[in-house]
């Protein structure tokens, strides 16, 4: 039975050259999971600054799935997160998409 899941990431402190070496190869990843990764984005502690952070709300069965589909993930694999953190998600009504861009 599938559930939500927040799947928190930070970011390694030095890592601005990998996120723009990888990000095209991300976004192309999170695009063909796009079934499963429901909202993916960046934190930032000021909107002009680096992202520190990245979260997603992700479909899956457990937890253990959760932390398996991201291991594909090329940010992942490149060594650009540090921490993973997952989160069993609730909310009483649907999920909008969210863009503020």
């Amino acid at each position: 039975m599938s559930r939500l899941f927040i799947l928190r990431f930070t970011d390694r402190p030095d890592a601005l050259p990998i996120r723009q070496r990888y990000m095209a190869a991300h976004v192309a990843w999170l695009d063909a999971h796009a079934d499963e990764v429901l909202v993916a984005g960046t934190l930032r502690v000021n909107p002009e600054d680096a992202a520190v952070a990245a979260i997603w709300i992700v479909k899956a069965d457990s937890r253990e799935a959760v932390l398996a589909l991201s291991d594909g993930d090329p940010f992942w694999v490149s060594g650009l997160r540090a921490p993973r953190e997952v989160f069993h998600y609730r909310s009483p009504s649907p999920i909008p998409v969210l863009n503020a861009d």
